[in-house]
């Protein structure tokens, strides 16, 4: 009994620490790619010359796929993992197994499908 609570908090505390990593990754690499995608290029603020869509810059290369899905994912699961945590504290802590497995197989489903949708831009030739 001993070693599966030991196991249940190891896990716990790593469910946690991703949780945290989210969160800094929604705090400053979601706006960077807010500014850079929907104000710096439309507007002309950033140097571009304008011959290619502006999302370009950053799902042209290997490196902007890999910052994208780092960003969409880290939010994702920062966001849904608040979310549950936020719904069992005002009154839901009955159905919390049910809340997890709902917000688990949510982030699963998002982030299998963001890496099909980035991984068919690569086989496609779109990224580089």
């Amino acid at each position: 009994m001993k070693a599966e609570t030991h196991k249940v908090a190891k896990l716990h505390g790593i469910l946690w620490g991703i949780f945290s990593l989210g969160g800094m990754i929604a705090a400053f690499l979601l706006p960077v790619m807010i500014y850079m995608t929907a104000i710096a290029y439309p507007f002309q603020l950033w140097p571009f010359n304008g011959t290619r869509d502006p999302s370009f810059l950053v799902t042209g290369h290997l490196l902007g796929a890999l910052f994208i899905f780092v960003t969409v994912a880290g939010s994702l699961y920062h966001g849904i993992f608040r979310f549950q945590s936020t719904l069992t504290e005002v009154g839901l802590l009955k159905y919390r197994r049910a809340l997890e497995a709902v917000g688990y197989l949510i982030i699963f489903v998002g982030i299998i499908v963001l890496g099909y949708y980035l991984l068919s831009w690569y086989l496609n030739g779109t990224i580089r």
